[in-house]
């Protein structure tokens, strides 16, 4: 019997009270919020770590990468075990091993440990994830009802993503980059204790473990991540890039294959027959692409450029991410059942790339002024996306298949976390150099010199020793070429989020298939 025949049995369910199930909701938001504040705190401590370990930028793109490889490498796997062997438990699992690597981060002393930390974490988030969402999913019946707490549920993602820079420079201040995987183990402890108490156990009553399905995703999503990680550090016609790509393409094609032919599949493929669901995990990846990216697009400008403090930059970037909560909270409770998902997630698209263009504005000065309205425009565009998207994905499957449906809503968002810094930090790190000694030569800087300039400042020394003169000249060209890079960041990113804009527009049913109410 194929997936196409099979009669659709609903997963478990343990009846709750109504208190009960939004006790449930928050505990497993811990998760959610941990997470994500492990994202953002760890780009908010990348000068400390890189200024303490001495490292290099092709180095310290794995300190973040390796964390978000990693998730997306198992989150569909670990999506799959949660609804065989419990959603809790493995809930549970992910978060133990979250805690274990944030503890390992904690006494990290080398860039290779510490990237090992972050990546260990990442095999819990993967875990935590799926399941926070299918447990969310699950305990909540009524379709208005689950959009509301799958709206608070991707709210804790605003909150772990701006609590994240406020917290570590506000730890920078005062300790080493170490103290800031600190919060990540205090919330990894409290989800730990609290979760047996108020999370019911499910799982899936007819899903079959798919050992092939599960190998062949798991590498086919770690090859082509690793690739686009890697390849926008080294560049991506190098022999061992072309290598994962070629990885990747065998192991899609099997995987395929193997998927369609299995009674019970990981990832159901005919899924994604529908343009809508399709459509949908497009912007869920774009979505946090655009997000992270315009994050981290500041961030580096504001320290680079601005020379501003981690916890001043921290503070700086609450209009993005408090203005992406706020806005997550109302377009799940109030716009999604007035507008419907095609209005909302495209006009979230449009107004995330106004965003980006609104920051192009910025200039050598590093002055916070042109930067606050592009945060708080691209914050609002980013609200209006998350839960509708992930509402609209769970919503539009059967029942039996929203566990599936909620871990490949996670991959695609977790593919778009790696796809932000990795496409738009590497192109602003690598196209800096060259903008830089453009600069140098433009200000008169002999070539020989200018190279050693360019070397030193890349590495983190800058001009020290440089007479006053030349050094006023390096600071001014440094600044001017790290803000056309950041530019052309913004630029790309814009544009990428209106293209993605277009068949949202034309594919993104404005009601979604399997909801019982017609106000949806």
């Amino acid at each position: 019997m194929t997936t196409s025949d099979r009669v659709d049995v609903p997963p478990v369910a343990v009846p709750r009270p109504g208190r009960a199930r939004w006790l449930s909701l928050l505990v497993v938001c811990l998760g959610v919020m941990m997470a994500f504040l492990d994202v953002t705190s760890t780009i908010s401590a990348l000068g400390a770590i890189q200024a303490d370990l001495e490292i290099s930028s092709s180095t310290l793109v794995w300190i973040t990468s390796a964390y978000s490889l990693a998730v997306v490498s198992f989150v569909m796997s670990a999506g799959t075990l949660g609804d065989l062997v419990g959603r809790r438990r493995m809930f549970s699992l992910g978060a133990t091993v979250f805690l274990a690597g944030s503890v390992l981060a904690i006494f990290a002393s080398s860039a290779g440990l510490l990237i090992a930390a972050q990546a260990i974490a990442g095999l819990g988030g993967a875990a935590v994830l799926p399941t926070s969402l299918a447990i969310v999913s699950n305990t909540f019946n009524d379709p208005h009802e689950r959009t509301a707490a799958i709206g608070i549920w991707a709210a804790c993602s605003g909150i772990g993503l701006a609590v994240g820079p406020v917290l570590a420079g506000a730890l920078l201040e005062h300790f080493s980059w170490h103290a800031v995987y600190l919060a990540n183990i205090v919330i990894a402890a409290a989800a730990l204790l609290l979760v047996p108490v108020f999370v019911t156990e499910s799982k899936h009553p007819t899903r079959r473990l798919d050992v092939a399905g599960l190998a062949l995703g798991t590498v086919m999503t770690a090859s082509a991540t690793y690739a686009i990680i890697q390849g926008g550090a080294t560049g991506y016609a190098q022999a061992p890039i072309i290598l994962m790509y070629v990885v990747f393409a065998i192991s899609f094609l099997a995987f395929v294959r193997v998927e369609l032919g299995h009674p019970d599949p990981m990832l159901d493929l005919r899924l994604f027959k529908n343009a809508s669901f399709t459509a949908v995990m497009g912007v869920a990846t774009i979505s946090v692409f655009g997000l992270v990216g315009v994050a981290l697009l500041s961030v580096l400008y504001m320290q680079r450029v601005g020379q501003i403090s981690p916890l001043g930059v921290g503070v700086r970037l609450l209009p993005l991410f408090l203005t992406f909560l706020v806005v997550t909270v109302i377009s799940a409770r109030v716009l999604v059942h007035k507008v419907g998902y095609t209005v909302l997630l495209t006009g979230g698209l449009v107004l995330m790339a106004a965003g980006s263009f609104a920051l192009l504005s910025t200039d050598l000065s590093g002055g916070y002024g042109p930067v606050w309205p592009g945060l708080l425009v691209a914050g609002a565009g980013a609200g209006l996306l998350t839960a509708p998207s992930t509402a609209a994905a769970v919503n539009s499957v059967p029942p039996a298949q929203e566990g599936m449906a909620a871990s490949a809503v996670n991959m695609a968002r977790q593919l778009g976390t790696v796809l932000g810094p990795s496409v738009l930090g590497t192109l602003v790190t690598s196209r800096f150099p060259r903008n830089f000694r453009e600069r140098l030569l433009d200000a008169g800087v002999p070539s020989g010199q200018s190279d050693k300039i360019v070397d030193g400042v890349s590495h983190g020394t800058g001009g020290a020793g440089a007479p006053a003169p030349l050094a006023e000249v390096i600071t001014k060209a440094a600044h001017a070429a790290f803000t056309d890079a950041v530019h052309l960041g913004n630029v790309i990113g814009g544009i990428v989020l209106l293209v993605v804009a277009v068949p949202t527009a034309l594919f993104v049913r404005h009601k979604a298939n399997y909801e019982s109410s017609a106000e949806v």
